[in-house]
């Protein structure tokens, strides 16, 4: 009995291609992670914290994006937005206390208060860009990024998105006196209602990046008014990214969509997201910018390796 070669051969072929088409990425006839999908992600961190001060950051945001789905390589380009709402407390312990005593038996008390917090609008919009990596299985990782412009760098001023935030230094003399301690010294003068002296507030004016315990020094120097809260200085706060450089982890719900989360704590940090593709609406992505496209290869090279 012959067989005919073309038939098996073609056949053959066939199989191949459609192997070559499993071994990476969704399997054939399994539902892909295109289209529009929303999450939320939540960011607190302590940038400073040592002996005397406190500094506690903290970003909120709802976001979206539309995934473009490669099947052949099984990845998918992420673009869309956030909105975030931004905060920031600073707390300073320590300062010198003293209570004295004044002529007649009375006793005069200095205890003195300084503390910081965002004071400007902490609400921001800003572009998101991502990759997405399926397996066979249809596991796999999503990792999303704040979108850089190198076009507003460049310029020499800071994306609308990274329009610096208004973060305000406050101090409540606490009656009169003058001393010194390890988070500084004030001199309050009664008689003018003037406030002097120094306190260290290490790398406030980088919005609390450095490290704990770096020696840095806000000036003070303002006319108090004879009471009330003081303002002591006002320090620009650039708005940072909730989203870290890791992927979270994809999974797909039987007979559901896909789903994807992340989630870290320790050494003064917590972060955690998820995102869920949806049905039904759509919207228009963000076009990927020169920049943005850099941005994607460079977070799908990390992913790869």
């Amino acid at each position: 009995m012959k067989i005919n070669a073309i038939p098996v051969a073609a056949t053959l072929l066939l199989c191949g291609v459609l192997a070559a088409c499993g071994a990476e990425g969704v399997e054939p006839g399994r539902a892909t992670p295109a289209g529009y999908w929303e999450g939320t992600v939540s960011m607190t961190e302590t940038p400073m914290k040592d002996g005397n001060r406190t500094l506690t950051r903290s970003v909120e945001a709802e976001f979206w994006f539309a995934v473009t789905w490669d099947p052949v390589s099984g990845t998918g380009t992420l673009s869309g937005e956030a909105e975030a709402t931004y905060d920031a407390v600073l707390k300073v312990e320590n300062l010198p206390k003293v209570t004295a005593p004044a002529p007649g038996g009375a006793t005069v008390k200095f205890e003195p208060t300084v503390g910081g917090k965002l004071t400007s609008d902490g609400r921001r919009k800003f572009p998101v860009v991502g990759v997405l990596m399926l397996d066979a299985s249809g596991s796999g990782t999503l990792a999303l990024a704040k979108a850089q412009s190198a076009e507003h760098a460049r310029a020499g001023i800071p994306a609308p998105w990274d329009t610096p935030m208004e973060f305000t230094l406050s101090a409540d003399p606490g009656v009169s006196g003058g001393i010194s301690g390890r988070a500084g010294s004030l001199n309050y003068d009664t008689r003018t209602g003037a406030l002097s002296g120094s306190t260290n507030f290490g790398g406030l004016e980088n919005a609390g990046e450095e490290e704990a315990g770096a020696q840095g020094g806000v000036s003070q120097g303002v006319d108090t008014g004879l009471g009330g809260d003081l303002i002591v200085q006002k320090i620009p706060m650039a708005p940072f990214s909730p989203f870290r450089q890791a992927g979270g982890k994809v999974e797909k719900r039987p007979g559901g969509p896909y789903t994807a989360s992340y989630e870290e704590t320790g050494d003064g940090l917590s972060v955690k997201w998820s995102a869920k593709q949806m049905g039904g609406e759509q919207r228009e992505a963000p076009r990927l910018t020169p920049e943005m496209q850099q941005q994607v290869d460079e977070m799908r090279r990390l992913l790869s390796r």
